[in-house]
């Protein structure tokens, strides 16, 4: 049976068989190997690592809700199955609080008196004790104890214990029961939530929604979510399109009428505003699959999209008083798991009747549609296209973790809606589900730590995206997946309660700290635009007092799962009079008591400022008034050098400042092996908070490494600063130095490897999570016509697309490729640019190629294949991924005119070698694609230009390392926006980052 609110949950996620559908960017059968990793648990994880993993069997596939585990927490469900067992065998032991949510909300002294009851039911009666213990945040114990029990024969006998008071929090409860004699009937640990008190009634303008299941019990999760100051739900249960629409020109009654409008007053009585949502098809309107087989309602695009059209303005007529904004499908990616045969002219053309037929009578209503950024400027919006943009706002699926990236993406929708929505965005965005999941998430953590990671991750999504909508002055919604009671679903790994024990994790009070303390106030701005390290969110309330959030990010490792990874520091505030300050799980830190306060600084563990001062008194207090000591302040990265050694004199390393505090250093550098440098000190004074500033230490001597590998390392002593390790005041790292350079030397494409002998190599290593280790060779080489590249990618299983002539749907960067990225910063498209926070995390590049190998058929290692290359991204694309039934753009996407012996574009040649499993790639790409670049070349012997530059390696099919970055391995990746392909999950630090690295090119 489908969930008639959520029936794309009702099926396994990654069900689609790989590579059958030619699947949109955000597709659930989005991989190219067998995986079959859906977007959700994809971007959750981290797209770059999850493609790799998934193809190396790493992950978990999803489970359908009948096989999946009804535990997503750490509860101890073997002693709950036990406890089961024991009601038909022997005594039966049930755990529970004096309030079944399990989450208590403070009185005026703060304080919330949480009772454990203990309800032991007995064929014979029996004594015995329990021995509990509260531990808040499962390590630190706040008081345990022991009870005696005594339970009558044959009657449920419940046994309350007090645990005291305890102020807001998560904590963990442990409780082991032993009869009389000393055998133990059960031992389990549950999860309670003790939380500020919300704000009632509902908020129109709140940005504070929520994935509330329908499968859990209706009444307890409501007043859950009302508890938690949820503000928004998703969808009315009971529209459903058969039900409004049962039959041909059969529309439903005033019995289900009522039903849905009592529904929807039945949320509002919590405080909760439903959005409508038309979820899917009419049972009789489901277009056939591709061989004519009959599917789901979820499954294809409507048959008639007229008879569609007139269904949901059925839904909504009689509903439109009460709710306001609808959002149209659920993720209709082109031929994806919910549209499969369907393209994006089809859902283009079905948004427009929509809005044909609805407007004109309900113009006040507003029709949301798309379902990510990347959908909606490929489908919604694009360029040219009949029928886009018939739609008032625009859904987004921000899945993963809170890196910059996802603001970035926020921006861009909000801008793309107010460029070309036909209202101007006027319906805002929704980003109808979001989040990060324990296992998926946080795979290398113990369960016990990383429900407290899904907990960090919360409030900085929110914000995030909250902080492009107040910007650019729009209103966004914003709805974490997922919350279910006490039932299993498919998706359940995202679960915030325990369905074990019925109990909350720890984001359900992560989720309450965040709305008890900004619902009611407007966010104003972000208080450190220059500063990578941190985040800082200032909130004004109707009245004008102050509140504000503020975090330290994370950093990039290789994952984002390690908080030891991140920045982590202190802040001192020395005008705190009068502020208090409370976690990010609702324990006061500050009473307002003291006028200075020193605060511990944790990566993603957002802390809440609120005052009766005013907001910009309490942004004074945030910036000028406060000192930042991170344990890492500086950034240093020792650059590549961008002509050979004896040609280039310098060693360059970038140190920069990314604490919101100025910092004066001392950088000290250690020679690389074989290397002699004029002078290995150098002061750097004065650092201001974003400033970036290179210092050259002049080579004397040197010796070629034949791997062009050279170890950097470096120490920086820090004014003032203690550093992470107490007993020292320095900080000290290593880079890998390369030569990135590209001589002035014509290149016949396939002529023989020795035209690229002495051509200095640009090496990468990936290792997959199984310990399996690739290298992968780039050099680079340019004349007056192209710039040239050959990489030779160790590779044990070559996997081929089909050839966009047989199959335009299918994308290069899906199958074994090499993308070559560009930066010439001519970006007419890049929405973005100007932006105060663009060099923080929104930098786009301008230009983007995919080398792949296609074949003639069907099979995905063929040895008919041919190669190509692909236009995937440069000024004129508008950012877009080639859609066959989009319109032509300026410029073309899609494969460009190369081939091995010529072409007006460039050249490619690829070629297999299957025994030495190495394929080999070489590229020309003519400087008419690359003007401007084209325009900065050296034009005399001995001299040297240079170009941003950045490649990603492919690696797809059964055991695939999924994409390796040239952008991580030689410095720390910076958040952008639009970078490698596929430009969903674009830009994140885990996905490549920025483009941003110099090579040169000498003459």
């Amino acid at each position: 049976m489908s969930d008639p609110a959520h029936p794309e949950h009702t099926q396994p996620e990654d069900t689609a068989p790989a590579h059958t559908a030619p699947a949109h960017p955000d597709s659930e059968s989005r991989d190219t190997g067998p995986g079959g990793l859906s977007r959700r648990r994809t971007l959750t994880y981290g797209a770059a690592a999850a493609l790799g993993t998934a193809m190396a069997g790493v992950l978990r596939p999803n489970q359908p809700a009948s096989a999946a585990s009804t535990n997503t927490g750490p509860a101890h469900t073997a002693a709950a199955n036990t406890a089961a067992a024991n009601a038909a065998t022997g005594p039966s032991v049930v755990l529970s609080f004096s309030d079944p949510a399990a989450l208590f909300v403070v009185d005026a002294g703060s304080r919330a008196t949480p009772e454990l009851r203990v309800t032991v039911t007995s064929a014979a009666a029996l004594t015995g004790s329990v021995a509990w213990s509260v531990n808040a945040r499962s390590t630190q114990t706040v008081r345990s104890g022991t009870a005696s029990f005594a339970a009558p024969a044959g009657t449920a006998q419940t046994t309350a214990i007090p645990l005291g008071a305890l102020g807001p929090d998560y904590y963990r409860v442990t409780a082991t029961v032993t009869d009389a004699a000393g055998t133990q009937l059960l031992a389990q640990t549950l999860g309670l939530g003790v939380v500020r008190p919300t704000v009632a009634g509902v908020r129109p303008d709140s940005a504070f929604g929520l994935g509330i299941r329908s499968e859990g019990d209706p009444a307890i999760t409501k007043r859950i979510a009302a508890l938690m100051g949820v503000k928004w739900t998703r969808g009315v249960a009971s529209v459903q399109p058969t039900t409004v629409s049962p039959a041909p020109n059969t529309f439903w009654g005033q019995a289900d009428i009522d039903v849905a409008r009592a529904e929807v007053a039945e949320w509002v009585s919590h405080g909760i505003q439903p959005t409508g949502f038309i979820n899917y098809n009419m049972a009789w309107n489901v277009q056939p699959g591709a061989n004519g087989q009959p599917l789901q309602v979820y499954q294809n695009r409507p048959k008639d999209l007229v008879a569609y059209a007139d269904m949901v303005y059925h839904a909504i007529a009689p509903l439109q008083d009460l709710v306001k904004n609808w959002e149209l499908w659920n993720e209709p990616w082109v031929h994806g798991h919910f549209w499969s045969t369907g393209d994006s002219q089809d859902y283009r053309d079905m948004t427009k009747l929509i809005w044909d037929r609805v407007k004109p009578e309900f113009p006040d209503v507003n029709l949301i549609g798309g379902g990510s950024v990347s959908y909606n400027r490929d489908a919604v919006y694009a360029k040219g296209s009949t029928s886009a943009g018939y739609i008032d706002g625009s859904v987004n699926h921000a899945y993963g973790y809170p890196d910059a990236a996802q603001y970035a993406m926020a921006k861009t929708q909000v801008k793309m809606d107010k460029l070309w929505s036909r209202t101007h965005g006027k319906g805002g965005q929704w980003q109808t589900e979001c989040g990060t999941a324990v296992v998926d998430s946080f795979p290398d953590v113990p369960v016990e730590e990383a429900i407290y990671g899904v907990a960090r991750t919360l409030a900085p999504t929110y914000l995030l995206h909250m902080l492009a909508g107040a910007e650019e002055d729009s209103p966004i919604r914003i709805f974490w997946f997922s919350l279910c009671y006490d039932k299993p679903y498919s998706g359940q790994e995202f679960n915030i309660y325990d369905i074990a024990t019925k109990t909350p994790l720890p984001a359900v009070v992560a989720y309450t700290t965040m709305t008890s303390l900004l619902e009611d106030a407007r966010l104003e701005s972000e208080l450190y635009p220059d500063a990578k390290s941190t985040w800082g969110f200032l909130f004004r309330t109707a009245d004008g007092k102050g509140r504000a959030a503020v975090y330290a990010d994370q950093i990039y490792d290789g994952t984002d799962e390690h908080p030891a990874a991140g920045y982590r520091g202190t802040l001192t505030l020395s005008d705190a009079s009068g502020i208090r300050v409370y976690d990010y799980l609702g324990r006061q830190l500050a009473d307002g008591s003291k006028s200075r306060v020193t605060l511990t600084l944790s990566p993603w563990e957002v802390l809440y400022f609120e005052t009766d001062r005013s907001a910009d008194a309490l942004g004074a207090v945030l910036t000028t008034n406060a000192t930042f000591a991170y344990d890492t302040p500086l950034v240093v990265t020792p650059l590549a050098l961008t002509g050979p050694l004896g040609q280039r004199d310098e060693l360059r390393v970038r140190v920069e400042n990314t604490s919101p505090t100025t910092v004066t250093a001392n950088l000290r550098v250690a020679e690389p092996p074989g290397w002699k440098l004029r002078y290995t000190n150098a002061p750097c004074a004065n650092l201001k908070p974003g400033e970036q500033r290179v210092v050259s230490f002049p080579i004397s001597g040197h010796q070629v490494s034949p791997d062009n590998q050279y170890r950097v390392d470096w120490t920086v002593r820090v004014a003032g600063h203690q550093g992470p390790d107490l007993k020292s005041a320095d900080l000290s790292g290593s880079g890998t130095v390369r030569v990135n350079y590209l001589p002035y030397r014509s290149i016949v494409v396939g002529g023989g490897a020795d035209q690229w002998s002495d051509i200095i190599p640009v090496t990468l290593t990936s290792v997959s999570k199984t310990g399996d280790s690739k290298q992968y060779v780039l050099r680079g080489a340019w004349d007056d016509d192209f710039v040239y590249f050959r990489a030779e990618i160790q590779d044990a299983i070559a996997f081929f697309n089909p050839a966009f002539a047989t199959n335009p749907y299918l994308f290069p960067f899906q199958a074994d490729d090499i993308q070559l990225g560009f930066d010439t910063g001519a970006k007419p498209d890049d929405l973005l640019a100007g932006d105060r926070h663009y060099e923080k995390c929104l930098a786009s590049l301008s230009h983007l190629y995919v080398a792949t190998l296609a074949s003639k058929t069907s099979d995905h290692a063929a040895a008919d294949s041919f190669p190509q290359l692909h236009r995937q991204c440069a000024p004129g694309t508008n950012y877009q991924t080639y859609y066959p039934t989009n319109a032509a753009l300026p410029t073309p996407l899609g494969p460009m005119d190369a081939s091995p012996t010529g072409g007006s574009e460039g050249r490619v040649q690829i070629t297999r070698d299957a025994v030495a499993k190495v394929t080999t790639y070489e590229v020309a790409i003519a400087w008419s694609q690359l003007p401007e670049l084209a325009a900065t070349l050296p034009k005399a012997a001995g001299q040297t230009s240079t170009m941003v530059f950045g490649f990603a390696v492919g690696d797809a099919g059964t055991g695939g390392h999924g994409q390796t970055f040239s952008t991580t391995q030689s410095e720390a990746p910076q958040s952008g926006c639009y970078n490698f392909a596929p430009f969903w999950g674009t830009g994140a630090q885990y996905s490549g980052g920025r483009v941003d690295t110099l090579w040169g090119l000498g003459r």
